[in-house]
């Protein structure tokens, strides 16, 4: 269960959160909003229990046998890969970020719960995309048993979704615009602050990645 909230956190998103913001926004009704977000939680934890319960324990004991030695040249070459990307990341962001234009938001049509639904299971469907999906979807076949892995499944979807869920219970209690509000206020005050705490961070991890990685090709061990 920890491990699962751990994954949680790492694959917490955000999307879903702006999307049902601005489904509210441009005029969508409650229940439609309870349409998607539902089907959308019951998609994601049933596919991946369907997946763990079939597949996860053979796909785990395949990836360990596959998969590099904890003390393989292969961890060194991607952790300069990775602090490479980031630092790439972090230039084009510091350099670039006062030149961006703002994206309007597009107007998109309303439609019935059926589309809601639909668009629920399109989301999930991305879920594929996140790792800690997998990895949550691995443990669940390791424990060779449903019922754990539907419960590590909705548990890792409560903590990944937890700022969409924030967002729907806004919506229901009729504080979305209240939510909005304080928002725009914190990113008026604060982002600048947390665009550079976030780039400090960045950098430091990119460069300790490429300093464990260098300590790896001269000595033949990990530095961390």
């Amino acid at each position: 269960m920890l491990n699962t909230v751990g994954l949680g956190v790492l694959g917490i998103d955000p999307i879903t959160a702006v999307y049902m913001m601005s489904m509210r926004l441009r005029g969508e009704k409650k229940s439609r909003i309870t349409w998607f977000f539902l089907s959308f939680a019951i998609f994601t934890i049933l596919v991946g229990t369907v997946l763990a319960a079939s597949m996860g324990a053979a796909a785990a004991d395949f990836l360990q046998s596959v998969l590099p030695d904890d003390n393989s040249q292969f961890w060194a070459l991607a952790e300069f890969a990775v602090s490479i990307v980031i630092l790439i990341w972090v230039a084009k962001r510091v350099f670039a970020g006062s030149g961006r234009e703002k994206k309007e938001p597009r107007e998109n049509a309303r439609g019935g719960a059926l589309g809601h639904v639909a668009m629920g299971f399109v989301f999930a469907v991305t879920s594929f995309t996140d790792p800690t999906f997998y990895a949550v979807m691995l443990i669940g076949g390791e424990s060779r048993s449903v019922v754990t892995a539907a419960l590590l499944l909705a548990l890792w979807f409560v903590v990944s979704q937890c700022l969409a869920m924030v967002v729907y219970a806004a919506i229901q209690c009729n504080r979305l615009d209240s939510l909005a509000a304080r928002l725009d206020e914190w990113e008026e005050r604060n982002l600048t602050m947390f665009n550079r705490v976030l780039h400090g961070v960045l950098i430091v991890v990119a460069i300790l990645l490429a300093a464990d990685a260098t300590v790896y090709l001269l000595t033949g061990d990990y530095l961390l």
